[in-house]
């Protein structure tokens, strides 16, 4: 009897004619905001890539006003992603980001989103940054911009599941600034 009960548990709740149809509308236009915003990022658009973000991130703000943060439970983390790559280039309105930003700390630290995503918006918009996520090539090494308490950037990365600062500037190193692999 409990197998069968099982079996219908699994049948009801993987039907996706049960899933919110709502959420699936939200999920799939996330999906497409971040399609134009990366084709226009990479001159594959006759977009304004300003004017579009300044679009799409007035539609991510009606979207959080609506339904709050797009959490990896709402909308899967692809979408979820998709939410933070709008906020993340909204460069013309710092106060959208940081209004964002003060949402996704909460969710991030629970892992209802990435927390990289709190973390490289975190740094994207405070100078000195906290976590080391934003520098220059400085020929085939990273180098980050400043940061702040740089003697708790391991403590602060490792709150939100992230490798050493070290770790991450010589993968970046080798990602960005073609740096050979040890």
């Amino acid at each position: 009897m409990k197998y069968l009960y099982f079996i219908a548990c699994i049948t009801i709740f993987s039907n996706p004619s049960y899933a919110n149809e709502e959420l699936s509308e939200l999920r799939a236009e996330l999906l497409e905001l971040m399609k134009l915003d990366q084709d226009t990022l990479h001159g594959k658009t006759q977009l304004s890539f300003e004017e579009l973000n300044a679009k799409q991130s007035q539609r991510v703000q009606e979207i959080v006003e609506k339904f709050g943060w797009p959490t990896i439970e709402m909308v899967g983390k692809d979408a979820s992603q998709a939410a933070w790559i709008i906020v993340q280039h909204a460069d013309h309105d710092i106060q959208f980001q940081k209004n964002m930003l003060s949402m996704m700390r909460p969710l991030a630290l629970s892992k209802e989103i990435d927390p990289g995503n709190y973390v490289y918006l975190y740094d994207r918009i405070h100078t000195p940054q906290l976590y080391g996520t934003q520098g220059k090539c400085e020929g085939s090494t990273f180098k980050p911009f400043p940061i702040k308490f740089i003697e708790k950037i391991n403590t602060r990365r490792d709150e939100m599941g992230m490798s050493t600062a070290q770790e991450y500037w010589d993968m970046a190193s080798e990602r960005m600034c073609g740096a050979s692999k040890h």
